[in-house]
């Protein structure tokens, strides 16, 4: 038999306190979108059903046993079954792709019999496990330029699988964990500034070829660049390796452009010039600042968001709950909730410092990665700072597969509380 004891997850209590809380959160906003309007909205049809709640719920349970179970392995099992984890997924997400059920013109899920799941969510966890071990087995000695491109391309591998799906929002969140974890492992400050800047120069690039329809800003940021590596001084090679992959990054974008499928283009441009679709691709964005606008400090009051309520708010249960918590919480009360995922962040990177052995440091910040990344981009697109790409709120939205893999996340960060001082 299996004792209970197993039930209650080993390790930092407090972390225990903020999931509590979080998925408290997330029950108390899937119960209010479930139910109707009061009062003169009282004939209002609810469309998101009843079920919604109760199937979080029941994730909720199985997570808690996860949470449990990972809180106990041994470190060494992990980066054991690192590797053989890592192609599972791999293969998962190959699966999705040649036999997934298309829903909406995506290949997202796995589907046995009732059950559905989404490999791209566990293929994160499955990353930053990876990620670790490998990583952590080269602080020591080795090439850093080596362990660098070999974990990029690690990362590479499931962000292309998913970006077939296709799911844009959900392979970047690979990149950010492998730019958060090799941050972390120690790479120089020419390859960060590489990265940075490409990124700089590939977003106006699309602006300059796409939005304003003229070559010049892309020029002018050139030139400002050439101008900034020559008052440095870092030498020939290291500007020359600066400015040749942003003019790179530069003239890939028309082609990775072209690669986008045409809504995730129409979100994009949407993002820049709303008035181009207010009924169609921006209608979303339009519809979730209203809602938080709505909300003021205090909030319309728990059940009583209009814009929820009314079926204003689309995909109001899964990447736009904030906009519910916005509404009917306010800002005190949405803002509380952004309070507890950055303790989450800060215990994470807590635990990254105080633990011994490398492969564990990389985890601890590999999990921190993750939940900042997700949060930042799921607030950002719901508050219309980032274009709508259908990334979840962790442990918050609806969505068996994003719980459990969340969860999992937190596992990780209890059983390496546990562990913090061993080598």
């Amino acid at each position: 038999m299996i004792r209970l004891g197993w039930l209650w997850p080993r390790g930092d209590g407090r972390l225990m306190v903020l999931y509590a809380l979080l998925v408290i959160y997330s029950l108390a906003l899937l119960w209010s979108v479930t139910e109707p309007l009061t009062g003169a909205y009282s004939e209002m049809r609810v469309d998101v059903p009843k079920s919604v709640f109760w199937r979080q719920l029941t994730w909720i349970i199985i997570s808690w046993v996860a949470i449990g179970v990972v809180s106990r392995v041994p470190l060494r099992y992990l980066e054991n079954v690192s590797w053989p984890a890592y192609l599972v997924v791999v293969l998962m997400l190959a699966a999705v792709l040649a036999v997934g059920p298309e829903v909406a013109g995506s290949r997202r899920w796995l589907a046995f019999g009732a059950l559905r799941l989404q490999p791209s969510e566990f293929s994160k966890v499955a990353l930053v496990v990876l990620l670790a071990t490998w990583l952590g087995r080269r602080v020591e000695g080795g090439s850093r330029v080596g362990a660098t491109m070999g974990s990029m391309v690690l990362a590479l591998v499931p962000a292309i699988l998913v970006l077939r799906e296709p799911d844009l929002g959900t392979s970047l969140v690979f990149l950010a964990i492998w730019l958060g974890m090799i941050f972390w492992y120690g790479i120089s400050g020419l390859l960060l500034l590489t990265a940075l800047s490409s990124s700089v120069s590939a977003v106006i690039m699309f602006y300059s070829e796409s939005i304003l329809e003229q070559p010049w800003p892309w020029a002018v940021y050139l030139l400002a660049l050439m101008a900034v590596l020559y008052l440095v001084r870092g030498g020939l090679l290291a500007s020359g390796l600066v400015l040749g992959a942003n003019i790179a990054a530069g003239l890939g974008i028309p082609l990775v452009w072209t690669r986008l499928q045409p809504y995730q283009q129409d979100r994009i441009l949407t993002f820049f010039d709303p008035s181009r679709d207010e009924h169609g691709t921006a209608y979303q964005a339009i519809q979730s600042k209203v809602a938080i606008g709505s909300g003021g400090l205090f909030g319309t009051h728990y059940l009583q968001g209009t814009q929820k309520g009314l079926a204003f708010l689309p995909e109001r249960h899964s990447d736009f709950v904030f906009s519910v918590a916005g509404e009917e919480l306010g800002l005190l009360g949405a803002g509380a909730m952004l309070v507890l995922f950055l303790l989450l962040v800060m215990r994470a990177i807590r635990v990254a410092m105080e633990v011994r052995s490398p492969f564990a440091s990389l985890l601890a910040i590999g999990v921190a990665s993750y939940f900042t990344f997700h949060v930042v981009v799921n607030v950002s697109i719901t508050t219309g700072l980032l274009p709508v790409t259908g990334l979840p709120l962790p442990l918050i939205s609806y969505g068996g597969s994003s719980l459990l893999a969340s969860s999992l996340m937190v596992g990780l960060l209890m059983n390496l509380s546990v562990h913090r001082y061993d080598d």
